[in-house]
């Protein structure tokens, strides 16, 4: 065997485990019978369907209830109104190459602060990691940032936080500009869920407390949906029938929310969640961004030494797995 050979599991998108030599100069997995100790797996990389990495600046926050930390004028946004922007681009940069570090390699970032925010937040991408989505404080803002070709779409808080007719100009102005449109529902309770399916959004962040008729609704007309376990549990928002009901949904994906809450890394989301859902449609949902927003995943080396006494690899990895074990990501990988 080349001394350049891993012995590796392989893990394919629609998860199935393969045995084999990983070369690593060559970037080629070849599926093989192997004898000697597995001490390594490689795997896609993962998709942050939804964070705000500005929060970064902002970590461990005090507790305190949702609409105090992140609501409109809430603790959140005071502190991010006093940090420079040398700070905020530290913050954000840093949060997003740890991301990268532990094989998230997209994240569809909410991006507060208008046109000022946009540009903070590309300036901390330097590796076009970050899909952003804008949130403009006017009609006439929203109008420049879709001259910027930066943006991927539209990112709104819940209806309740806004003039619903400025919701539906906005919405209106994505169509015109070929971006996207989502907007948070059913995150605090379920009195913004219609309001924010009454736009025709291209996405949903959140649903835990949706009610069970408008989460039906939700997967009914085809909405994808986007879920942040740990978020929705530091605000003892959590709703486990909801999850149940969104893991079998195949528009499902899943992100981390706020930065001072909880890392970026979607395996440490993973992690969590695993507990609580099954671990084959949390890693579904961990891919299901990088289809939605039409951007091509990478490949993750894991370090798994020391760790191989195991029946279900799936489970196994979503529960033992650390973001510290993640060793190397590669741009792509030739399978024979």
């Amino acid at each position: 065997m080349s001394s350049d050979a891993l012995p590796a599991y392989l893990i394919r998108r629609d998860l199935e485990v393969r045995k084999g030599l990983f070369y690593q100069k060559n970037l080629v997995f070849e599926e093989k019978e192997i004898k000697a100790e597995i001490d390594r797996l490689l795997m896609p990389s993962f998709f942050n369907s939804h964070v705000h990495l500005m929060d970064s600046v902002v970590v461990d926050p005090p507790e305190m209830s949702l609409e105090n930390l992140v609501g409109p004028g809430g603790y959140k946004f005071k502190v991010l109104a006093s940090a420079s922007e040398e700070e905020l681009v530290k913050a954000s940069r840093e949060a997003i190459r740890y991301a990268l570090s532990c094989g998230t390699t997209g994240l569809a970032d909410f991006r507060e602060m208008g046109l000022k925010g946009l540009g903070i937040l590309k300036a901390a991408d330097e590796f076009g990691a970050v899909l952003a989505f804008a949130r403009p404080e006017n009609i006439e803002e929203a109008e420049k940032m879709c001259k910027q070709s930066y943006i991927k779409g539209f990112g709104m808080s819940s209806v309740r936080d806004h003039e619903y007719s400025f919701l539906e100009d906005l919405r209106e102005i994505a169509k015109k500009h070929n971006i996207l449109f989502g907007i948070h529902a059913g995150e605090r309770d379920d009195e913004d869920v219609e309001g924010a399916i009454a736009l025709e959004p291209d996405f949903l962040v959140h649903l835990n407390k949706a009610s069970i008729q408008n989460l039906k609704r939700v997967m009914d007309e085809g909405i994808p949906a986007l879920t942040c376990f740990r978020s929705n549990f530091f605000f003892g928002l959590e709703n486990r029938k909801n999850y149940s009901i969104l893991a079998e949904y195949e528009k499902w994906g899943i992100g981390t929310d706020n930065v001072m809450i909880a890392t970026p890394s979607i395996l440490g989301e993973i992690n969590f969640a695993g507990y609580i859902v099954s671990p084959e449609h949390l890693f579904r949902a961990a891919f299901f961004g990088f289809e939605f927003f039409g951007i091509k995943e990478k490949w993750v080396l894991v370090d798994i030494a020391g760790l191989k006494q195991f029946r279900n690899p799936i489970s196994f990895i979503a529960k033992r797995i650390c973001d510290e074990r993640v060793k190397t990501v590669v741009e792509k990988i030739k399978i024979e």
